[in-house]
């Protein structure tokens, strides 16, 4: 059937895949994921922070896109870790590696420098990190967004 001369096969076939894509990019809205605000440092990298050198050498946290999170030139305890963000909460997730003292270390820290939480039993740090979001607090350290990294190990 032909409708102002437009096949009604092929209208019902473009509406069907224009609905199956709109479910497609609606899939995880809300939910956590590895998608950082602002702009990716590169192909594999999401994120970079530096702790640039002062009285310590510098220390480099690296948030790759397949979820992964290092930290290079200190807090190497921290390793492995992995990383999410939500962005309905504006909210990035750090698990690190398993520390008895994480939340007595971070709890001085807790609201300052977009630390929202410590979830000691997950050995996650919450933070609050917008696009606009220029510096995270980290054990202490102040960790800035974007700075290039130069740490040697």
């Amino acid at each position: 059937m032909r409708i102002n001369g437009i096949n009604t096969a092929a209208i019902f076939a473009i509406t069907a895949l224009l609905a199956g894509c709109s479910g497609m990019m609606g899939q995880g809205a809300g939910k956590a994921g590895l998608h950082m605000p602002g702009k990716a440092a590169s192909d594999e990298v999401a994120a970079t922070w530096y702790n640039p050198p002062s009285e310590f050498p510098g220390i480099c946290m690296t948030q790759f896109k397949d979820g992964r999170l290092r930290f290079d030139g200190g807090f190497a305890f921290f390793n492995p870790g992995r990383w999410s963000y939500d962005p309905a909460t504006a909210e990035l997730r750090l698990e690190v590696a398993p520390r008895p003292d994480l939340a007595r270390s971070h709890a001085h820290q807790t609201k300052e420098n977009n630390l929202l939480r410590v979830e000691a039993e997950k050995n996650a740090l919450v933070y609050s990190v917008k696009a606009e979001t220029k510096t995270i607090g980290l054990g202490g350290f102040i960790f800035y967004r974007n700075m290039p990294c130069r740490v040697s190990n």
